[in-house]
């Protein structure tokens, strides 16, 4: 137990540990808060209906809603979709025994018909096993009440991420500090210092975990409550939105606690699973490329194999899925294990618990028999191959990254997100858009006569039809026949009306073209589309692992004081990482910039580079008629710039660091959270620390061409200011 209290200690008095959980919990709040907020309905739309039937019997709750449904009239006092969406949630807890009811029957209709009454298929037998699933729920009857706050606390995915957080500052901590900070050799040589040593610290993660995942959902139910309320608490589950299909006969308050539990549960499984990758791991970007590519393909399987798939069992047995506890227990479900149907429940928590044991057995027994992990193993056979010739410092300086700090895996991992990121790209169907590309195209080039004769011809058949409509609608208003067909040939407007005024705006515009330009747009953040802090993360990732190790890893060994020592170290040590990471920079930046340029060009298309940017109307005010080429050219070079200040900047944070993990841990603070931190809702962060150089698009959109000049001149300095200070301590020494 002492171990188990100093472990927590070292964690605890770890400044930037603290820091993280306050700033965890502070995010969290926000988000919530935020997310309540951001939809059309407000949280007042829903405290005004359940203010109005509190007290009345379900029945009556549901009678009403109907009525209100039934006389709005769009200047009602409540809200028409806060409206809907509680009439069907009463409508799903007054008529639970007819839902009870529908499944036997729809098992009894699709048992008969011989498409489906092939007894040794999975849906048959799934089919067959449904039905005695709800007997132990048959007498229950829900009560409608305030469900909006408990959804809001358990059913978002940003407070997972945010405990994700956690989990791993915690793991790295925890795991390998005493590494890091060379201490491995010394507790390996005491009594206790390899099986005991390792449980002791897999009980402090597990302490750890369990506290924050309990104060953070302690936070959430708050939060709830405060906004919408959490109704009565003894009420069963299958009162609350979306758990009508849940079989477990237990009340909201008891799935609260089987919701931590669980919950803490798939975090510590995660937890172990990472902790084992730590244990066999030799140095810390092995371990973070290893974690980052478990994560990745399970995130892949969770969200690429179909809940009826044959494959199915690896959706729901997977990291990701563990930690959708609302998912798990809303619903009864069988999963294919083999053609034969397995109710979801007990196989997940089966298989947490089994996965959780073994990573945790395997981690002690390989910790307590591996040697020090200090010192490579050396042999005979290391030498067979290799030949003689003397290579440059700056090759050494890579074949240390690459190789031996293992950072062509996470090359290797991150050109894998790439192209799943390149696949995964979709173009939203727009019928306004549809008709928009279709006029654009049709008058694609330069604006000539003939061009605005076409628009001026179609701007009057429209008129016209729409006269005609008009007056259909005056003189007949039951003919709706006419009236649909007119309607139909009058679809077109939704995307002539932005190609013509777009025209009207340009026409006299020097270098002016016509084209398709929704592409570019969204490509150059005027479409609303978060790409670019997309893959701005994307590439932050990359650099962290990439970077951060560099001269932090020296430093962990003291190897910088050596190196400096030697005749060429004062003078090329810092000039090679220099050189190192700016190369890291321009890598991230292509992996970034092309693939997404080919990407855009595949979906949208390229055309007429060489017209005036301001053939876009949303650059008319732009301070300079530059070409469109130009500009995009203009934007790449900037993100490659960026890019590259930002891994020089990590690198001067790795300088200033006496291991990896303390570097990795700053850079994500600085470079990396903030990004998510956006892309989780908080819209402000683009505006902050390095987000809108990284964008590009949120300067060059905002600003005037003397403030992107002050902000690019404003950053280089501080930028090039510690490298230079890094740079004069490092020939002093």
């Amino acid at each position: 137990m002492r171990l188990i209290i100093t472990e927590l200690k070292k964690l605890f008095s770890r400044e930037i540990f603290v820091l993280m959980l306050a700033a965890v919990f502070i995010l969290n709040a926000y988000l919530l808060f935020r997310t309540a907020s951001s939809g059309e309905a407000t949280v007042s739309d829903y405290r005004a209906v359940y203010s109005a039937i509190e007290g009345m019997p379900d029945d009556e709750k549901l009678a009403w809603l109907d009525a209100r449904l039934q006389e709005y009239s769009g200047q009602h006092r409540y809200d028409f979709d806060v409206l809907h969406e509680l009439r069907e949630e009463c409508d799903g807890v007054v008529n639970y025994q007819d839902f009870l009811e529908s499944i036997r029957a729809q098992a009894d209709s699709m048992t008969a018909v011989s498409i489906f009454a092939k007894p040794d298929t999975f849906n048959y037998r799934s089919i067959l096993k449904t039905p005695p699933a709800y007997e132990n729920v048959q007498d229950v009857v829900p009560v409608f009440d305030v469900s909006k706050g408990l959804t809001l606390a358990t059913d978002n995915s940003f407070t997972d991420i945010l405990c994700g957080f956690i989990l791993l500052f915690s793991v790295l901590s925890i795991m390998l500090y005493d590494r890091e900070q060379g201490m491995s050799g010394l507790l390996f040589s005491m009594r206790r210092g390899r099986g005991y040593l390792i449980m002791t610290k897999l009980a402090a993660l597990a302490i750890t975990l369990l506290g924050a995942v309990l104060l953070i959902y302690i936070e959430n139910l708050i939060i709830g409550g405060i906004l919408y309320g959490l109704g009565d608490l003894m009420r069963p589950i299958q009162s609350v939105s979306g758990f009508i299909g849940c079989n477990l006969r237990i009340n909201v308050w008891e799935y609260l606690i089987l919701y931590v539990l669980f919950k803490f549960i798939a975090f510590f499984c995660i937890g172990a699973v990472l902790s084992l990758i730590a244990v066999n791991t030799r140095n810390t970007v092995s371990f973070y490329g290893i974690s980052a590519a478990v994560i990745i393909v399970e995130g892949v399987l969770y969200v690429l194999i179909h809940p009826l798939s044959i494959y199915s069992i690896f959706r729901y047995i997977n990291l990701i899925a563990f930690t959708k506890v609302n998912e798990v227990f809303c619903n009864y479900k069988n999963i294919n294990f083999f053609e034969q149907p397995v109710p979801l429940v007990p196989t997940a928590l089966s298989a947490l618990i089994i996965i959780t044991a073994t990573c945790c057995f395997l981690s002690s027994y390989h910790y307590s028999k591996k040697r020090n992990l200090e010192f490579r193993r050396l042999g005979f056979k290391r030498g067979l191959g290799r030949g003689k010739r003397v290579h440059s410092q700056l090759w050494y300086t890579l074949y240390k990254s690459l190789i031996l700090q293992k950072g062509a895996l996470v090359i290797s991992v991150f050109i894998v997100v790439s192209v799943f990121m390149s696949q995964t790209f979709y173009k939203k169907y727009d019928q306004a858009d549809v008709y928009y590309e279709y006029y654009t195209e049709k008058a694609e080039g330069r604006i000539t006569a003939e061009t605005l004769d076409f628009f001026e011809s179609e701007k009057e058949r429209f008129e016209d039809l729409q006269t005609q409509l008009d007056e259909l609608r005056q003189n007949e208003p039951s003919n709706y026949t006419a009236q649909n067909e007119l309607s139909k040939q009058l679809a077109p407007t939704m995307g002539f009306n932005p190609a013509y005024e777009r025209l009207q705006q340009i026409k006299d515009i020097d270098g002016a073209y016509m084209f398709y330009d929704t592409g570019y747009k969204r490509a150059l953040g005027k479409a609303g589309y978060d790409d670019d802090m997309k893959y701005a993360l994307a590439a932050m990732f990359l650099l962290l692992f990439l970077v951060s190790p560099l001269i932090a890893n020296d430093n962990k060994y003291r190897m910088s004081f050596i190196i400096s020592s030697t005749a060429s170290g004062k003078q090329s040590y810092i000039r090679r990482n220099l050189l190192t990471a700016a190369l890291y920079g321009l890598l991230a930046a292509l992996i970034w910039i092309l693939p997404y340029s080919v990407t855009i060009s595949q979906y949208y298309g390229n055309g007429r580079l060489l017209g005036s940017l301001k053939s876009i109307t949303d650059f008319a005010d732009f301070p300079l008629n530059m070409k469109l080429w130009q500009y995009v050219l203009l934007v790449a070079a900037l993100r490659i710039l960026f890019v590259i200040v930002s891994a020089l900047v990590m690198l001067w944070v790795s300088s200033r660091c006496r291991n990896t993990t303390s570097a990795v841990l700053i850079n994500f603070a600085v470079f990396v959270l903030p990004i998510i931190v956006y892309l989780l809702g908080a819209k402000v962060m683009v505006n902050i620390g390095f987000c809108p150089l990284l964008s590009v698009n949120v300067v060059l959109n905002s600003f005037s061409f003397l403030h992107i000049s002050i902000v690019i001149i404003g950053i280089a300095v501080p930028a090039a200011r510690p490298i230079l200070s890094m740079l004069k301590r490092k020939i002093a020494n």
